[in-house]
């Protein structure tokens, strides 16, 4: 069962990296695989062979994930974006109470810490800088910084990459992206791979850098600051919620669904909560 909810675990970390607005970094913490990702990134030079091993359920989980979300769940999230975004918020609501039970006191530092990333998570998907680069050798710069950006935030709970991607105009890009890549290599088609592949290992190694160095740094708030990191957690996943739906009323506005479509979301919603909580009750006993 540890490996299977492993996997699951790799599986919705590679989804939620693909919709914008869901934390990766957070499904990690829901069912339970957030330590063993970062201690597996920071030892993979050391021990390289043991790490890949313990890390596989998680890999094969996560590419299954992400080439699940590349087609699928970005289908979904362009034909019927309000119920696959309720989907994502009730895996989110689902792991709440387990990231509460984490916070060991509740004083006024954790408080503050909760109501600063509740703000933080609130007005992310009200900004709007926009300054993809697209042309030139700049653009091959800008891939390794918005890799190893998007990297920090995919490690760093309730901060969705793909959200800072969007924020940053990359997110339609980086989806082609991988979209057009493994388009390309399951039709062999090796003219237009070849012409993918040098943006794809720019942004990759961006992503590299910024998996070791956010990985470092999550490790020590973790040893120093564990509650206090918790209660940060919490307040970025109360507020994922809003998040979500205020990034999807700006794409389309939320009066715009038919009230079956909304109480069909909300059932799958519930749905989706109970089987996350689920699972991760499960896995804890």
């Amino acid at each position: 069962m540890n490996k299977f909810k492993t996997i699951v675990g790799g599986f919705f970390i590679g989804l939620a990296n693909i919709i914008p607005g869901v934390s990766g970094g957070t499904m990690a913490v829901i069912f339970g695989v957030y330590d063993t990702l970062i201690n597996g990134i920071l030892s993979i030079f050391k021990t390289p062979y043991k790490t890949f091993k313990s890390l596989l359920p998680i890999l094969i989980g996560l590419g299954i994930g992400i080439i699940f979300g590349v087609f699928v769940i970005d289908f979904g999230y362009r034909e019927v974006p309000l119920l696959t975004t309720l989907i994502f918020v009730g895996l989110i609501l689902g792991g709440i109470k387990t990231i509460y039970n984490k916070i060991q006191t509740k004083d006024y530092k954790h408080i503050i810490t909760f109501v600063i990333a509740f703000i933080i998570m609130i007005l992310l998907p009200l900004l709007n800088s926009n300054l993809s680069v697209h042309t030139g050798w700049v653009y091959y710069v800008m891939l390794v910084v918005v890799g190893f950006i998007a990297a920090g935030t995919m490690i760093a709970p309730g901060i969705s990459g793909s959200l800072v991607l969007l924020i940053l105009g990359y997110y339609s890009h980086v989806l082609g992206l991988a979209k057009n890549g493994l388009e390309a290599f399951f039709t062999m088609d090796m003219p237009r791979l070849f012409e993918l592949i040098p943006p794809i290992i720019m942004f990759v190694l961006g992503l590299a850098i910024g998996l070791v160095v956010f990985s470092k740094l999550m490790q020590i708030v973790m040893i120093r600051f564990e509650s206090l990191f918790y209660a940060a957690i919490f307040g970025l996943l109360v507020s994922s919620p809003i998040s979500i739906l205020t990034l999807l009323n700006q794409s389309t506005p939320l009066t715009s669904f038919h009230w079956i479509e909304i109480v069909s979301g909300i059932i799958l919603s519930i749905g989706a909560a109970y089987m996350s909580y689920a699972i991760i009750k499960y896995s804890e006993n």
